[in-house]
């Protein structure tokens, strides 16, 4: 960041500091909630309905989104990896990313990505109109819904409402934007009884190729279509049993920083749960949940001007099958979750090659993408928390036996590795500490263990191009389990008006999984640079921090700030992490007026440049950038919210740092300005 830029970001804030702070409204805790009202690396943000307390209330927009992610971004400490324009954005947090984030819908379901390139990311099968809140458990400090490393996000569900009379309730919500003729619809609709509640959920969106700030065009055509269908019956006061089905389309969607376009790709998503609270019996609730979820994926080049010499095309389908069990027990200041569960995943594809010139033209050409590859973990789980005046003591502990195989190798597989299966037994602790002083202020310490087994694609994938460049990509069956040992050290500190929280996290990663280039392996494209080959490396360190801060100006005005920064480093290597987040600034200034019926804001983010880039990976640098938004929200009619705004107002043009290249010297360039109109109307 140079000294302009750094005068102008200074200037910009400076006024809003010297606001004097006058009687008013008590301030929102619109930063990180504390689980059980204490100091813990977890945060609750609300999405829609009623807000909960001590939770972030994000913007009524989030109700069309298409992609989960697009609502991740909001808070500290989230980036996204594209690869699109305006589809299947890739969440990173404080530098995980994939497997390392478990990112699952009411605890238990999730969906494994078909396409190799991750074009279909876990994140974007969630049907974002669906969700109440989302819980982020940050670090290996929680168990209860699977191995974690980086971060497990859980996205929640509206709970099952019932009334004594027959009631109908729903909303209808719309949007559109300028820069890439991008149109958004949902509608929910949800009818209760004394036993019976059903909803259904619709949600559309499509755009075109957008302009970025120095008008040029950038590839982004997307086309999604979600349904869901949810029905709950109250067997008996206390015990639910529910079923939800949600059904996801995405048609010819634009992936110039890819080799091939998102043709087609189909999900089905089904969960059934069982839910009892107790009443003077041994256990307090007992909640049991089993899902599946099938994604049929296709992409081909036939749009590209490389198919004039060779013609390829995927057809790839992935299974995603488990189960949970958990009890609950609660007594006086303490509570326990004892539970077990179970997951099987499967993957599958066929990539064909028509070559189209020279002396081979007309032949075809097959290749396996993950060798039909499948993973089973059997995990038992335990949590445990307990309240001793001023103190919380936490622990938490994981058990997983991780089964892996191809069930159809390829014969270079066969040929490189002496056993193709592998089972890992894999254990995950976690212990915090966390006191309150007073009524003030707040600390706390957190010291996890977190193991993940390798992922399909790390194990499994067949020479193909999936990483950060143009090599291809080939598994490892014997990779070892990746373990990160992580501290926080939270401080919270909250008056009347004003509340700060900083949270500093350092993570020691043994048996890192990432790739190396094997000079030793030939790549069945012939244009391909070469092979890189997963293997562990023992050394890998990431630290960084997040500051919160929010205050009440006078009667009217809020203000908040946030800070989030990480540096990861090989330590094998000696060099930087690829597709680390730049250190980053966000500030929002809002206002509310009319009795709250009309609310102007101003967003900032100021993105620092990263120099901090893998030569190994020939990762390029970014330089920092601000994009400035102002919006404003009004209530319009009774029921009848309103929302428009101007995005990116200096039509500023920028990359994101971990936004992937179309060529090698062209970006993928985010929008420019953008005039956005949402409606919102519930009845």
């Amino acid at each position: 960041m140079n000294y302009r830029s750094s005068k102008a970001l200074l200037s910009l804030l400076v006024p809003v500091f010297a606001l004097s702070q006058t009687a008013g409204q008590s301030i929102n805790n619109n930063v990180d909630s504390f689980f059980s009202k204490t100091l813990a690396p977890v945060s609750v943000y609300a999405v829609k309905g009623k807000t909960p307390q001590k939770t972030y209330q994000l913007k009524s927009a989030d109700w069309v989104q298409h992609d989960a992610s697009q609502v991740l971004l909001q808070i500290a400490g989230f980036n996204a990896i594209r690869k699109s324009g305006n589809f299947g954005f890739d969440p990173v947090f404080r530098g995980f990313k994939w497997e390392q984030i478990n990112l699952i819908t009411d605890g238990a379901m999730g969906a494994h990505q078909a396409c190799p390139n991750r074009m279909d990311p876990p994140s974007s099968q969630v049907m974002i109109n669906q969700i109440k809140e989302i819980e982020l458990y940050k670090g290996p400090h929680n168990f209860r819904y699977g191995p974690a490393t980086g971060a497990i996000i859980n996205f929640k569900m509206n709970d099952p409402v019932f009334s004594d009379n027959p009631k109908w309730n729903g909303r209808v919500g719309a949007g559109y934007e300028t820069n890439g003729s991008i149109r958004r619809t949902e509608a929910y609709i949800n009818r209760s009884s004394n036993r019976w509640q059903t909803a259904l959920a619709f949600s559309y969106s499509a755009g075109d190729d957008y302009k970025d700030g120095k008008d040029s065009i950038i590839p982004a055509v997307f086309n999604r279509t979600a349904i869901n269908f949810t029905t709950a019956y109250l067997v008996k006061q206390g015990t639910i049993a529910s079923i939800n089905i949600t059904r996801n389309f995405s048609r010819n969607t634009s992936f110039p920083t890819l080799m091939m376009d998102l043709l087609s790709d189909d999900t089905w998503m089904i969960q059934a749960k069982y839910q009892v609270v107790a009443k003077n019996k041994w256990y307090s609730q007992w909640n049991t949940q089993a899902y599946t979820s099938l994604v049929d994926h296709q992409m081909g080049n036939s749009l590209r001007p490389t198919s004039a010499t060779m013609l390829s095309h995927v057809f790839a389908n992935t299974e995603t099958t488990g189960g949970r069990t958990e009890l609950v027990f609660r007594k006086n200041n303490s509570v326990i979750y004892i539970g077990a569960d179970l997951k099987y995943e499967y993957a599958n594809g066929t990539r064909s090659r028509k070559m189209m010139t020279g002396m081979m033209a007309g032949k075809v050409f097959y290749d396996t993408l993950w060798q039909q590859g499948s993973i089973l973990r059997t995990s038992t789980f335990a949590h445990v928390e307990k309240r001793l005046g001023r103190f919380q003591l936490t622990a938490s502990g994981r058990l997983d036996l991780v089964n892996s195989k191809p069930n159809q190798p390829a014969a270079k597989t066969i040929a490189n590795n002496a056993l193709t299966a592998s089972d890992d037994f894999n254990t995950s602790l976690s212990v915090g500490i966390s006191k309150t002083f007073g009524k003030i202020f707040q600390m706390a310490f957190w010291l996890g263990h977190g193991v993940r087994s390798a992922s399909i694609t790390e194990k499994f994938i067949n020479y193909l191009p999936v990483g950060l460049d143009a090599y291809e990509v080939v598994g490892n069956t014997q990779l070892k389990p990746e373990a990160n040992n992580q501290i926080d050290f939270l401080l919270r500190y909250q008056t009347e008006k004003s509340l700060i929280q900083v949270n500093f996290y350092s993570a020691m990663i043994n048996q890192f999984i990432t790739t190396v280039v094997d000079p030793n392996l030939k790549p069945v494209i012939a244009s391909s640079p070469g092979v890189r080959k997963y293997i562990n490396v023992k050394d890998v360190s990431m630290i960084g921090f997040e500051i919160n801060y929010a205050q009440q100006v006078g009667k009217f005005l809020n203000q908040d700030i946030s800070l989030a920064y990480v540096r990861g480093q090989n330590k094998v290597l000696n060099e930087p992490l690829p597709e680390i987040n730049p250190f980053e600034l966000k500030y929002k200034l809002a206002a509310s007026l009319m009795n709250s019926k009309l609310q102007p804001y101003l967003n900032l983010r100021h993105s620092f440049e990263q120099n901090r880039i893998s030569n190994s990976f020939m990762e390029k640098a970014t330089g920092d950038f601000t994009v400035i938004d102002f919006g404003v929200k009004a209530i319009a009619a009774k029921n009848l919210l309103i929302t428009a705004a101007i995005n990116n107002i200096f039509d500023f043009s920028y990359r994101e740092h971990l936004s992937r290249f179309i060529t090698p010297t062209l970006p993928l360039n985010a929008p420019g300005r953008n005039w956005v109109l949402m409606l919102s109307h519930q009845f």
